[in-house]
């Protein structure tokens, strides 16, 4: 029995100039106990964070990586600060170089990624294009349960100021101040 390629963890650490040459493809899981980053900046993570890559050498000989990287957090909605489930999404292209010198030769549509070993740490940089993709900040799509309370607040009050003028007094005083 075997293990269908989309539950199958992605390697830790991998030679991505040799599966560059060799044009390889890879899909599979980071596994949640690896993405300590990402889980101390949302509250919680759904899963294990499913990767699709591709490696290849350009028209120009760099070595490429373009995929796709999807999952889903929690966040805390910032109108009621209760948990909401968000989806994570995010298209990438890597240019893998040796250095920040050739990182910076790299064309504009490579994103530089550095291999400063025999290896790339790949949950690393995935874990980087994900915190990369979560959005700055998370509210409910519809009406959450914090702005009800705030515009019934606002319905109440203007109640309590037609009820209750508190510059009633004042403008009896400068209306008495005024005849005389």
């Amino acid at each position: 029995m075997s293990i269908p390629p989309s539950k199958s963890e992605l390697p830790r650490r991998l030679d991505a100039r040799k599966l560059a040459q060799r044009e390889q493809k890879l899909s599979g899981t980071v596994p949640l106990a690896q993405l300590e980053r990402l889980k101390a900046a949302v509250e919680s993570v759904e899963e294990g964070v499913q990767a699709d890559l591709e490696f290849a050498r350009d028209l120009h000989g760099h070595f490429t990586v373009t995929g796709h990287l999807h999952g889903a957090v929690t966040l805390l909605c910032q109108r009621c600060l209760q948990p909401m489930p968000v989806p994570v999404e995010g298209e990438f292209h890597w240019g893998i170089v040796w250095s920040e010198e050739r990182g910076k030769a790299l064309p504009k549509d490579l994103d530089p990624v550095i291999q400063d070993s025999d290896e790339l740490e790949l949950y690393e940089v995935l874990e980087d294009e994900i915190l990369l993709n979560l959005p700055m900040v998370a509210y409910h799509d519809e009406e959450c349960v914090a702005s009800e309370h705030f515009h019934a607040g606002e319905e109440s009050a203007g109640e309590d100021e037609q009820r209750e003028n508190p510059f009633k007094v004042l403008e009896q005083l400068k209306g008495s101040s005024g005849k005389s």
